[in-house]
């Protein structure tokens, strides 16, 4: 058989078993995945032996700040790190300017990303007070699901009412959509930010941690499960810190509530004693560190995202109060997490579960997306999970060169991506091309 490209020799991985194999390409599409007929050609050729041979890897939480922040990213500057991080598809999120709340903004948005990324990419919509009726309009024109800002983050957007919330997600059900919540409480934030403030003026990890409490986020979560759970919605939240929201989500899901659950590396790999970078939610104890990991480990937490969200260096050159939140990652986080699976934290059929095959199917995008069965777009991540390397921020191709990894040294390394059967990376080196990507809207 003649296929466009045939990926040979290599170790393919999916979210339940590991064999060696090949990968046949044709038009874009997986045309075949296991051992070839050794009479099969291809227009191409990549050797993969040695290499391990990942569904491509899907950051489904990226803040590429296009439009109105491009000083601080935009989808070319963020397309590019994340296809030199082996990253295939990203979810971008919606507080950018103007908000993505309605079904014009939606659409121009959709055109500036299609014009810039040079990977396939999704987009949330936005839910505030105004937007109820855009609901239909923006599902219609692809958002991949909603976007609550149940607690401030970058762009101090406001949440809905409750009783606009509430309406919201009975819509949500109609139009069978998830709805994404960042999910901390105002008025419990800015309590203990206050008296944090009268302590010191540079906070480190553990007084970031104390300004925003396990406690906010518990009582924000279970507020949304309260208005959810007699409704079926679809429920995912992001970025969870705590055991304590593990323990809580997993409790939900016990009760037959339609939750899925995100976490970051960050979360994973840090704790607040040994964290001065400023992210909200912010960093905990190792204790809840501890607590993630055993979530993970008993499927109580479905993806990792990496939440990169960057910001001018000269903005994050020191850690005070008035220093924006948000980590850049999109880069680094699949080294992170390989480097994870060499430590024995979590198997790398564990990592394609939660990078790959569950943020297709949270995220309404399977089985076109995070899988490599025929028929399946063409988009793989080749890892060599025996090379090691330090992390440079000054090296990342991010528009602002900041990095909280800054210094780790890592093993387990993305050396090649693929985009519907184009490299976008290859060897290490880009080789994918502006207005490549596509929107990617939920399927059917």
């Amino acid at each position: 058989m003649q296929y466009d490209l045939i990926i040979k020799n290599g170790t393919i991985v999916t979210a339940v078993k590991t064999f060696l194999g090949d990968v046949g390409i044709s038009n874009g599409k997986i045309a075949a995945t296991g051992t070839l007929d050794p009479s099969d050609s291809a227009d191409e050729i990549y050797d993969a032996a040695g290499k391990h041979v990942l569904p491509g890897i899907i950051d489904a939480h990226v803040h590429f700040r296009d439009p109105g922040f491009i000083e601080k990213e935009d989808f070319e500057t963020g397309s590019i790190a994340a296809a030199m991080g082996g990253i295939t598809l990203v979810a971008d999120m919606p507080n950018v300017d103007p908000v993505t709340s309605t079904a014009d903004a939606f659409t121009k948005k959709a055109g500036i990303a299609k014009e810039k990324s040079c990977i396939d990419f999704a987009l949330f919509a936005l839910l505030n007070n105004d937007n109820t009726g855009e609901m239909a309009a923006l599902k219609e024109n692809g958002a991949i699901g909603f976007k609550v800002f149940f607690g401030s983050s970058t762009g101090d957007i406001a949440s809905p009412s409750m009783s606009v919330l509430t309406r919201q997600i009975d819509e949500s059900v109609s139009l069978n959509m998830r709805i994404g919540f960042h999910a901390e409480l105002n008025d419990v934030n800015e309590n203990f930010t206050s008296i944090a403030k009268k302590e010191t003026d540079s906070p480190d990890g553990f007084w970031l941690d104390y300004a925003r409490p396990v406690m906010s986020e518990v009582k924000a979560m279970a507020a949304i499960l309260n208005y959810s759970q007699f409704s079926g919605a679809k429920i995912h939240f992001h970025h969870v810190t705590s055991e304590d929201g593990a323990v809580l989500s997993g409790e939900a899901k016990e009760k037959g509530i339609d939750l899925t659950v995100e976490t970051c590396p960050h979360y994973l790999v840090f704790n607040c004693e040994d964290y001065t970078h400023k992210v909200y939610p912010p960093i905990r104890d190792e204790s809840h560190r501890d607590g993630l990991w055993e979530a993970i480990n008993k499927n109580v937490i479905d993806m990792i995202a990496s939440d990169h969200a960057p910001h001018l260096e000269s903005e994050k050159s020191a850690v005070t109060w008035e220093t924006p939140a948000g980590l850049s990652g999109v880069e680094t986080s699949v080294s992170v997490m390989l480097d994870q699976v060499n430590k024995g934290k979590l198997t790398l059929n564990d990592y394609v579960r939660l990078a790959s095959e569950m943020p297709a199917k949270i995220w309404g995008i399977y089985p076109r997306k995070g899988n490599l069965n025929a028929g399946a777009d063409a988009d793989l991540t080749i890892v060599d999970m025996n090379r090691k390397k330090v992390i440079r921020a000054s090296e990342l191709h991010s528009k602002n060169k900041t990095s909280p990894y800054d210094g780790m040294e890592v093993q387990g390394i993305p050396v090649t991506a693929i985009v519907r059967g184009a490299f976008v990376m290859r060897d290490g080196i880009f080789s994918g091309k502006k207005g490549y990507g596509i929107l990617i809207k939920p399927q059917a």
